[in-house]
């Protein structure tokens, strides 16, 4: 229970936040949200989370995890009984501002705990927590809302009790037991510039936003759906498709993984783009399987060149920084697509995110080929004379 409570933690605030996308079509419904409304509710909590990822989110030792965790698994079940009361957009997004808080003040404190508990096996714990409580954020909401009463209070009850005692039990061991010892591993060196990582992060999370915060009204408007699983799905297939392709494909392996990563993306958004001409269920999730694999290559990728010879201590501030610029350009980017499906069509907001995404690949190509042309040639040794 010692070790797995903390990973237990982390997959229960990864999935508060999401549990509001697998329920969306249902809010969307009974509150008769416009798109614009349902992107800023998604927003709402990458607007929360950034600062308090970038400015309190990174703890500077072990002693300031503890009041960290316990605030955000406050806010977070604060953000369930928020929710459970919600009756239109402005509850929700006072919610989601919890939800942006809890998920800011703990991922970094438990980070730490799982590392420190589990050794290098807690990198692996901590991909697969966060992508399985996201996803099952999605899907289970779905399935409680689709089939037990109440549906919009049912599902964050038991969620908030569930990370209650989960937070209880995670804060009141605080005993060290065995230290692992650090990594003397070198920095990865990497011959990219810095700001085609941060134009990889870009691209994964605004693939991130229109997929999680429109995907499943789009599909319920273009299939003639209102089941709420079915309508999860492509979500929660994007979600673990990012992290098995991970796991799949090793870094710095695959020719121009920056382009080809943020190529897989836009062909995946094409992809459900074409639901709208051959409105098919499984178009739809090959796209956003299709989408999934590329932004959980492109995220990694651009991780992996911001912190490319960055001393190890400065990895969590480097790492911080890089998904505060991820979450803000993508939550500007997913209420601009909320924008072009409340003035136009949901079909229109798919074809904008893909320009988008394609501007974006644009500018990542013209960055490398600058930074390329400006990189220092190694000039031969010239042999030096000796004479007797």
């Amino acid at each position: 229970m010692r070790t797995a409570a903390p990973g237990a933690l982390l997959v229960l605030i990864m999935a508060q936040p999401n549990m509001a996308t697998g329920m969306m079509p249902y809010y969307r419904h009974a509150w008769g949200l416009a798109p614009l409304l349902i992107t800023v509710i998604f927003a709402t909590y990458l607007f929360a989370l950034t600062p308090t990822l970038t400015f309190i989110g990174t703890p500077p030792s072990r002693n300031a995890w503890w009041w960290r965790i316990g605030v955000g698994s406050g806010c977070g079940i604060g953000a369930d009984i928020a929710m459970s009361l919600a009756d239109s957009a402005g509850p929700a997004c006072a919610a989601r501002v919890l939800a942006g808080l809890s998920v800011g003040l703990v991922t970094g404190s438990l980070a730490g705990l799982i590392l420190e508990r589990k050794g290098e096996r807690g990198r692996t714990a901590m991909a697969t927590a966060t992508v399985l409580g996201s996803a099952l954020g999605t899907i289970a909401a779905a399935w409680v809302a689709q089939y037990l009463p109440a549906p919009g209070v049912t599902v964050y009850l038991c969620h908030a009790v569930l990370l209650g005692g989960v937070a209880l039990i995670v804060v009141t061991n605080r005993s060290p037991g065995h230290r692992v010892t650090a990594s003397r591993a070198v920095a990865a060196q990497s011959t990219e510039p810095p700001m085609a990582g941060y134009l990889n992060g870009i691209a994964a999370w605004v693939s991130a936003g229109l997929v999680v915060a429109l995907l499943p009204s789009y599909g319920a408007e273009l299939l003639g759906t209102t089941n709420l699983p079915l309508l999860a799905l492509p979500v929660g297939l994007y979600l673990v498709s990012a992290w098995v392709v991970q796991r799949a494909a090793p870094p710095a392996t695959l020719r121009g993984e920056p382009i080809l990563a943020q190529l897989i993306i836009i062909a995946g958004v094409a992809v459900a783009a074409a639901v709208a001409i051959a409105p098919s269920l499984p178009l739809l999730l090959a796209g956003a399987v299709l989408a999934g694999c590329g932004q959980g290559i492109a995220y990694r990728t651009g991780l992996r060149i911001v912190s490319a010879a960055t001393a190890p201590d400065q990895h969590a501030r480097i790492a911080s920084r890089y998904a505060a610029v991820a979450y803000l350009c993508a939550a500007v980017a997913t209420i601009g697509f909320g924008v072009v499906a409340t003035v136009a069509t949901m079909q229109d907001a798919v074809i904008a995110a893909a320009i988008a995404l394609i501007a974006v690949a644009s500018a990542t190509t013209i960055v490398r080929k600058r930074a390329r042309s400006h990189a220092p040639v190694a000039q031969p040794e010239t042999p030096t004379a000796t004479t007797a």
